[in-house]
């Protein structure tokens, strides 16, 4: 795993190394910002050990591929217009590309999660850790629903007008069920002079029927669009991972379903890698989605890693625009993954101590990371005040903790992304 290296600076001589990590005192259950420098100015040159700012996007740095014949079958539908690899501009990849994919069962908030994900990078800056490195004039989301539809492109303004209105998203049903390609151009190399791009490829399926044989043309599109990525983010909920004391009947048996949900999807995903040949390694990470859910047993990292999160987004967002803050982030999240870990290793069932090793793909052990898409009990209260989405009055949008932090690990898969 490659990871932001940056010389020895002597200006962090007297600053503490704790900032965004997890405290033994409850009453101190936020950040510490302070230890950061001063909310900056966009740089005219890099700070060391990052790439350059992005300049204006060029769509010359793009360039069309089309997909390979597979022996095993699932190439035989690339007709003109079938797959977005087939498509001309605006579907065409940019050189060097990295592919992510998003998967998970029923009920575990992978739509949110994406969703958010989209929220976030819209405009460089408000992307958080992404800002220095985004082009945002150069972000596309393009969708299709089967093979046989030509993909199209999505507005973000109104794809992103849900999310800000604190719309509750249904379940995915079996006849509906989107394919999304978002795709996020970045600099890259120590003077920022390549070019590449992140693309999160996000099949809105129903639940458990991931990967399974049940319709030929919703597998051919499972396929085609998780199996060049070479970055995986597998999404399960905190609280069923871990849960509190106090959940009702209802939650455990809520909880029993989301974990062989879980256990499904992995094994339906490692099947068709199987069943396709696929060797390439994968960086695996585990999206625990909805950390904010009170429901949950690990408090103390819900109210410092989410909470305060929540308590200083603002000054959060601004300060990781720097390659310092970048650097300090990617450290403390690296914390957070290996108090996860020990909980996984603590755990008293097989089939959740086993999860981080279920989910190694050949490139090493899996980022655990805790984030949330939107504010659960929140969203609830405001339904209850008001069941009529129409009558409610205009209220701030939610606030996304750490979804930024997925595709900020995925560039790090990238030479020089971020080195």
């Amino acid at each position: 795993m490659k990871v932001p290296h940056r010389p020895p600076d002597p200006s962090d001589a007297d600053l503490d190394d704790d900032w965004g990590e997890l405290r033994e005192d409850p009453g101190e259950a936020q950040f510490q910002l302070g230890d950061l420098v001063s909310p900056p100015e966009r740089l005219t040159a890099p700070p060391r050990g990052v790439a350059a700012p992005p300049q204006p996007f060029d769509p010359a740095h793009r360039v069309t591929r089309t997909a390979a014949p597979h022996p095993g079958g699932w190439g035989e539908q690339t007709k003109a217009g079938a797959f977005f690899d087939t498509q001309p501009a605006p579907f065409a990849h940019y050189r060097g590309v990295q592919q992510l994919g998003i998967i998970g069962g029923k009920g575990v908030g992978k739509s949110y999660l994406f969703q958010a994900m989209v929220y976030r990078v819209q405009h460089a800056r408000t992307a958080g850790a992404l800002s220095y490195f985004l082009d945002s004039a150069g972000v596309e989301l393009v969708t299709t629903r089967s093979p046989d539809v030509p993909a199209r492109t999505v507005n973000l303004q109104r794809f992103n007008g849900d999310y800000e209105r604190w719309t509750r998203l249904g379940s995915t049903l079996a006849t509906h069920q989107p394919w999304y390609r978002l795709a996020l151009p970045y600099r890259t190399g120590l003077l920022g002079r390549s070019r590449s791009a992140l693309e999160v490829e996000f099949f809105d399926g129903s639940g458990e029927q991931f990967f399974e044989p049940r319709d030929p043309n919703n597998r051919a599109l499972w396929e085609q669009a998780y199996r060049a990525a070479t970055v995986m983010v597998f999404c399960l909920p905190l609280w069923a991972v871990f849960p509190g004391t106090e959940l009702s009947s209802a939650d455990w048996r809520e909880r029993e379903s989301i974990l062989e949900s879980f256990h499904a999807v992995v094994q339906n995903y490692k099947d068709m890698r199987r069943q396709l040949g696929l060797r390439q390694p994968v960086r695996s990470l585990l999206a625990l989605t909805m950390a904010d859910d009170r429901r949950g047993g690990l408090t103390r990292l819900r109210d410092t890693w989410i909470g305060g999160y929540l308590q200083q987004h603002q000054a959060f967002l601004m300060q990781t625009r720097t390659g310092r803050g970048i650097a300090r982030y990617l450290a403390n999240a690296r914390r957070v993954s290996e108090v996860l870990r020990a909980e996984f290793a603590a755990a008293p069932s097989p089939g959740i101590a086993g999860i981080p090793d279920l989910l190694r793909l050949g490139a090493g052990r899996p980022w655990l990371i805790a984030l949330s898409a939107i504010h659960g009990e929140a969203l609830d209260q405001l339904e209850l005040a008001y069941p009529n989405p129409d009558e409610r009055p205009p209220r701030l949008p939610p606030i996304p903790a750490h979804v930024e932090l997925p595709l900020l690990v995925a560039l790090c898969e990238r030479a020089n992304a971020l080195m």
